[in-house]
């Protein structure tokens, strides 16, 4: 999926629908690899969504810090 279209929720959902199909156990043993390695990647790239949303965060939250909070 291009990054312009990427969602955070649908991945999560992806990988769900992953997660499911391979604990039914009903696929064959090389669609559960396939499988696993395209949840594998989503979840990289939802830790690495994750990590970036943090970083903005922490970023507002130092912004937010009065200075003078520092002089005590």
């Amino acid at each position: 999926m291009p990054e312009s279209e990427w969602s955070y929720e649908q991945s999560v959902a992806a990988i769900e629908a992953i997660a499911a199909c391979l604990e039914a156990g009903t696929l064959p043993l090389e669609e559960m690899f396939s499988q696993f390695e395209i949840a594998a990647a989503e979840l990289r790239r939802c830790e690495a969504f994750l990590a970036a949303g943090r970083d903005r965060l922490d970023l507002v939250v130092e912004t937010l810090t009065d200075p003078s909070d520092d002089l005590t």
